[in-house]
């Protein structure tokens, strides 16, 4: 059904991307499902399998921290407009800063801080990571400019934690993976998957293969609020359907209601440089990694090293693309970024037209 959409991802194969798992559906419906390319090239070439585990990168802040932080939402738990000082000791050089600041990236914290480097310290011991980012300086006003920071999803991770008593791994498992049957999901996989590795490091001089690929993460346990999540093809398209349902599982039960998943995907910066919602990234007026046709206000999200899911909001239309780009390299994004959009475009187009033609529902 798709295979101008295939074609387009097997020519990326090699040069964008060592390997690429795909899949393309509407709700829990599966058009597409293919795997294309190998696992590994460096320092061993290794092939891609069904089961394959991705490092989602910056897309665990979907799966994992926004979903945990919705159902607080949902629960009583918590609030948008509460303020992270009544969850922590101390808000530092943030006070005034709310839950649906970190949750939009309008929080005025940096985007990046090298926690694995700031914080440790001479004599062993180490700083809080919360309060090291905490302390430093804002680099705009409160919810005056877009800053997508993963130091702010840091923040929300400690947060929810103090909230339940428990790490975000566990809460993450019990509240989302194992609710919507993601079950190869999850933090710190055991170490006998087969990985999509990415790319050498230079901190531990070794391909990153089957640990956190994101330094800040890795220095936190393998355990964060921006990354940390490793999943397969198959629990991901689990994660899209129920996100094209808007909440609800594949057996019609509720994961999220209605009322807080359409909140989630609205769009409270309409006017800043990037549309955001709660955790999710927005289709709106300025560019867009998932290409140019989908709808106004579809959404979803990246991971740096070459995941993304996105959700057309009009037709429930998805599309799933999980890639190890960064095995080429990190600076690698001229080769596969022009990949990615032409698959989101070409998957509306190719679902539109075999729409029209009756072929589909």
């Amino acid at each position: 059904m798709v295979e101008k959409t295939l074609a387009c991802l097997a020519g990326g194969s090699d040069v964008g991307y060592p390997c690429a798992a795909v899949a393309v559906g509407r709700g829990y419906d599966v058009y597409l499902r293919e795997f294309l390319g190998r696992r590994q090239i460096e320092p061993t070439e290794l092939p891609l399998t069904e089961n394959t585990l991705f490092d989602l990168a910056s897309l665990s802040k979907l799966v994992s921290t926004t979903m945990v932080a919705l159902q607080f939402l949902e629960d009583g738990k918590l609030c948008l407009r509460d303020t992270i000082g009544m969850y922590l000791p101390s808000s530092g050089n943030f006070r005034g800063v709310q839950i649906r600041h970190l949750m939009t990236h309008t929080a005025g914290i940096s985007p990046h801080l090298p926690l694995y480097t700031l914080c440790p310290k001479e004599d062993g011991t180490a700083a809080d990571p919360i309060e090291t980012i905490l302390n430093s300086e804002p680099v705009c006003k409160i919810g005056e400019e877009v800053y997508y920071s993963c130091m702010g999803y840091i923040t929300l991770q400690r947060i929810l934690e103090n909230i339940a008593g428990e790490g975000l791994d566990t809460l993450a498992k019990r509240l989302v993976f194992d609710p919507l049957g993601m079950k190869h999901t999850g933090y710190k996989p055991a170490q006998d998957n087969d990985f999509a590795a990415t790319e050498f490091s230079p901190h531990w001089h070794e391909w990153t293969t089957g640990h956190v690929h994101d330094e800040n993460a890795h220095y936190l346990g393998g355990v964060s609020g921006n990354a940390g999540v490793f999943s397969t093809l198959d629990d991901m398209i689990a994660f899209a359907g129920m996100c094209a349902e808007r909440g609800k599982t594949k057996n019609g039960e509720l994961f999220l209601t209605r009322r807080v998943f359409d909140l989630a995907v609205h769009n409270f910066t309409p006017t800043l440089d990037e549309s955001r919602g709660l955790g999710f990234q927005l289709m709106g007026t300025q560019w867009s990694p998932m290409g140019d046709l989908m709808s106004q206000g579809s959404y979803g999200h990246t991971g740096f090293t070459g995941t993304s899911l996105y959700v057309d909001s009009e037709t429930g239309l998805w599309g799933i693309l999980l890639t190890n780009s960064v095995h080429y390299g990190r600076n690698n994004r001229d080769a596969s970024y022009p990949i990615r959009r032409k698959f989101y475009n070409l998957m509306t187009t190719e679902y539109e037209r075999h729409l029209a033609a009756g072929d589909i529902r």
